[in-house]
């Protein structure tokens, strides 16, 4: 059973970081950006997915960069393998294709990029996102998941959100972070992450991206783009 528990990285300064997926190239190039953050202590390249999920436990990864670039079965899979283990997932994404952003944003990652962004510096802030339990989230992949999100309504009932709540899940849909909707809300990032927490609780998910998809579904998020 996957684990509802959303992965997120401990503020340290010594992350191990596996980087895998993609061609050699594009995984060295990462390797190289990760080795120059402050925040990273060992980066390893593996072939694959399923080979980062073996090797976590192993080398004692707290952080899975997995490269994706295009449609690929094995990736959601590999995307549990590692999850399993504990450690969180970044995804980089090489592909802008809209059909496979649409899918891409289904994926059960703690993270997206997109492989145009990046940058010792993007990388960076992700991590710094990550450490903080947010999602890093590239506004294209936003826009694309909102748009395949209108789609009928589940026949179930769905849960009790309160006023506050209701905002905050509008500004989750939009893809702004914890600091983002505490500043649209006049309040502070500590009371934007507790109210996205208890959404993520009323709503069964696990990440932003999939509680926005359930949102719409349930019809809690109908008006939001009129």
């Amino acid at each position: 059973m996957r684990s509802t528990a959303v992965c997120s990285l401990c503020p340290v300064t010594s992350l191990h970081v596996l980087v895998a997926g993609g061609p050699k190239v594009l995984r060295r190039g990462i390797e190289a950006l990760l080795t120059e953050t402050d925040d990273v202590a060992e980066v390893v390249s593996v072939p694959d997915g399923m080979s980062a999920a073996a090797e976590v436990r192993r080398r004692s990864a707290e952080l899975v960069v997995l490269v994706c670039r295009g449609p690929d079965d094995a990736t959601e899979e590999a995307l549990c393998a590692i999850r399993a283990e504990g450690a969180a997932s970044l995804v980089v994404l090489g592909d802008s294709d809209p059909t496979f952003l649409e899918r891409a944003a289904r994926y059960p990652a703690d993270g997206f990029m997109m492989t145009e962004e990046l940058s010792e510096d993007s990388l960076s802030r992700a991590l710094e996102a990550l450490s903080r339990g947010e999602m890093p989230f590239p506004p294209v992949l936003g826009r694309i998941a909102l748009s395949a999100l209108r789609e009928p309504l589940l026949p179930m009932q769905p849960p009790a959100l309160s006023p506050r709540e209701r905002e905050t899940l509008v500004l989750l849909a939009m893809g702004l972070s914890n600091k983002e909707i505490g500043l649209k809300l006049d309040i502070t990032e500590h009371g934007a992450k507790r109210h996205v927490s208890r959404i993520l609780s009323k709503l069964n998910c696990s990440n932003r991206t999939m509680a926005a998809r359930t949102a719409y579904r349930m019809g809690l998020l109908a008006d939001a783009d009129r």
